[in-house]
């Protein structure tokens, strides 16, 4: 399917899906999408940045071997060589690990792809005019989808850790180990011109490097960097550079969900196991209520947070109506953090809290940073224990009144002793959900590394994963485990998505979570569905809601005492938050499709409806009258439904919409509803708050018209379909 053409000086690997070339004599490669246009041009030859001595690289030759082309550069020394070898496929590129032979040692820094000379120094090469990097900012300040036109210039964290990584202030919400890149046609604001740009190109990973994974913005110019250090760590890793997978879709969305079936149909990652048992199901699909906006609006340090409030917090949840499932304790309940222990005096009845409100009907989540570590002795542990500096002093952070070193879990004693405490934890408090918290303060290793080199890098985390998540699942295997980072090679460990936390976001909360929702979306077909979080307003939370029922479930920080703006909840937001629960799928995979998205500009990224497919069926529409910007989308979906309001419309068993005998819908605003259905009777319910309920029969040919009358009061409409 992949044809190679070496007419020198230019070599070409052209496939259905796109056209990979490259000259000899400028050292330049162009990739070009479906239609023959240009995608990305870069120059080739990778920088090493070594010590002691720098490695320089020129005259190549290329060896062509079936579908994989090897380029190989001569060092100053003739027998020092670096080769870069690529293999292509019908519907995707693997970009190889480099091959680097040299008589001298050398330890490695940083490897820079693509890159041009500037002088002693070099830029960033590999042109398109739009980079889509998921994680970039955390605030919305700064579009995921970078114009580089705008000379925006930074260098990003595209891997585990973010905060505490170079460049901007990033988000440990959205995706990891990818970018995406696509191109305008030459003539970018001519007629018609946008017709003519580019498909887009996903950038990923295909396993976990043994450093940390970055991407430089400069000059109109983006280049991955590997972060290797061997010059601090003295450690030679056992591979160089990325292994990538390169796809390619229609758009950048559609490029990403190639990358996910790609990793899963070359068995590099395994999808989650479709058949769950009945309680993980109900708890990974529970609407969940978090104590976490209580805590900040409350602006508590860690030794307030006590058992009353606790059970003043709980009480509020209860009187308020909002019926969620699951009741998630969040950071402070510890005593110190690495013991997976309560704090006896704040909490001295602390397993009965958690017996009464399981009676209740809840299912109990706990907050956890359990790779943060305040005491290594009171473990049996001691300071050597913890990630070390390159100075050879150990790593501690501070996070508010807490002062904590990192475990470093490639020691088999840290193992040995993490196992023992996360499966006591569980056996203990026997939650049902627990809420990972770490990713985001991996330190680089410019800064910290641990004894195990094999792990460094991206792989760390995935270490902690294997021990600790390993440890608890083999206590409790329906734990459910929920996470903010969307690495894809991650996926065995985490079983839910969050996309907290949204501190940084005022005034944007509904925005943000429409766009990392946009991303962590694709995720369904790796069977982890996403469950909504909330902002810190009870004003954004009703559209937050809205966003997230196609993607997973529902949840709430909010506080009932008033939020920032000094607001509490109206009896409008606790029947929508009902009625979308009531709306939520049962199953864990399944495909979310953006309506009317954007792709450029301070809109990119977002969506104001979306399509939640499963096993080929439309099962849930949520549908805006508006977009973004306040103009109008269509009114309706297809034949399926049409409609003057903003509603979600979802099948309550597993039929199509239009052949589903069971519907449910929540509605905005006062208007009509055509739905189209093969039946020509049917019983409609109007559910209201406290249970209340009215009824009415309707007889119809080909499709049902339903009259909407929105109330405060008013939480779904349940429409059952009879036959004959």
């Amino acid at each position: 399917m992949v044809k190679i053409n070496a007419d020198l000086p230019v070599i070409q690997a052209i496939s259905p899906n796109y056209t990979w070339e490259w000259n000899s004599e400028t050292d330049i490669f162009c990739l070009y999408d479906i239609n023959q246009r240009l995608i990305s041009r870069a120059r080739h030859c990778p920088l090493l940045l070594t010590s002691p001595t720098q490695l320089d690289f020129s005259t190549p030759t290329c060896h062509i071997e079936n579908s994989r082309i090897s380029i190989t550069y001569r060092g100053q020394n003739p027998a020092s060589s670096l080769t870069v070898s690529w293999s292509f496929h019908s519907d995707f590129i693997s970009l190889e690990p480099l091959r680097l032979t040299s008589p001298e040692a050398v330890d490695i820094a940083q490897i820079i792809y693509f890159p041009e000379k500037d002088g002693a120094s070099y830029k960033p090469s590999m042109y398109s005019h739009y980079a889509v990097i998921p994680g970039l900012c955390m605030s919305t300040n700064i579009n995921p989808v970078v114009d580089l036109h705008s000379r925006l210039a930074t260098t990003t964290i595209l891997g585990s850790g973010a905060m505490r990584g170079p460049g901007l202030t990033q988000q440990w919400g959205l995706p990891a180990h990818y970018f995406c890149t696509f191109n305008t046609s030459d003539r970018w604001n001519a007629i018609g011109a946008k017709e003519l740009q580019t498909q887009a190109a996903c950038w990923g990973l295909a396993e976990l490097p043994q450093g940390d994974f970055r991407l430089e913005i400069r000059e109109i110019g983006i280049s991955p960097i590997l972060n290797l250090r061997c010059d601090l760590w003295k450690h030679k890793p056992d591979k160089l550079g990325f292994n990538f997978f390169i796809t390619f879709g229609e758009n950048y969305h559609e490029a990403i969900r190639s990358y996910y079936k790609i990793l899963q149909r070359e068995k590099v990652i395994t999808p989650k196991e479709k058949k769950l048992s009945p309680k993980k199901k109900a708890v990974l699909l529970a609407p969940q209520y978090n104590t976490w906006g209580v805590e900040s609006a409350l602006a508590l340090p860690s030794e307030q947070l006590t058992e009353d409030l606790v059970r003043d917090i709980f009480n509020k949840l209860q009187h308020s109506g909002m019926q969620a499932r699951t009741f998630v304790i969040d950071d402070k309940w510890e005593g110190v953090h690495g013991e997976l222990k309560h704090d006896a005096e704040r909490f001295p009845n602390f397993e009965r809290l958690l017996k009464d409100i399981r009676a209740q009907g809840y299912n109990i989540g706990l907050w956890a940073a359990f790779l943060r570590c305040q005491n290594p002795a009171a473990l049996g542990l001691d300071e050597s224990h913890l990630l070390q500096t390159h100075e050879g002093k150990t790593l501690w952070l501070d996070h508010q009144t807490s002062h904590y070193g990192i475990f470093d879990m490639t020691q088999p004693k840290v193992q040995e002793v993490l196992r023992k405490r996360a499966k006591e934890f569980i056996r203990r408090y026997q939650p049902d959900l627990i809420k990972f918290d770490f990713g985001y303060e991996l330190p680089s290793l410019d800064v910290a590394a641990p004894q195990d080199m094999s792990f460094a890098g991206e792989r760390l985390l995935q270490k902690g994963l294997e021990v600790i998540v390993g440890a608890m699942k083999e206590e409790n295997p329906d734990l459910v485990i929920m996470y903010y980072g969307l690495s894809p090679l991650l996926i065995d460990h985490y079983d839910l998505h969050s996309p907290d936390d949204l501190v940084y976001c005022i005034g944007d909360y509904d925005l943000e979570t429409n766009r990392r929702v946009f991303f962590s979306s694709l995720c369904g077909e790796l069977g982890m569905p996403t469950y909504s979080s909330s902002g810190y307003d009870w004003d954004s939370a009703i559209d937050i809601w809205f966003d997230t029922v196609a993607s997973g479930s529902l949840g709430s920080l909010h506080c009932f005492d008033g939020d920032e703006n000094g607001e509490k909840p109206s009896a409008k937001h606790i029947a929508k938050f009902n009625g979308l629960s009531s709306l939520v799928r049962k199953e864990a995979f399944f495909s979310t499709k953006p309506l009317h998205a954007k792709w450029q500009g301070i809109r990119a990224g977002l969506a104001p409806s979306w399509e939640r497919v499963e096993n080929g069926k439309t099962v849930l529409l949520a549908l805006r009258t508006h977009q973004f910007d306040g103009k109008s989308t269509p009114n309706g979906y297809k034949d399926t439904v049409q409609t003057n309001v903003t509603l979600v419309v979802a099948a309550l068993d597993n039929e199509d919409i239009a052949e589903s005998d069971h519907i449910g819908i929540v509605f905005w605003g006062s208007g009509r509803c055509t739905l189209k259905n093969k039946n020509k009777r049917a019983k409609v319910v109007e559910h209201g708050l406290n249970g209340t309920t009215t009824e009415a029969d309707l007889i119809f040919t080909d499709q049902i018209t339903l009259k909407l009358q929105q109330t405060e009061t008013c939480e779904w409409i349940e429409v059952i379909f009879e036959k004959g």
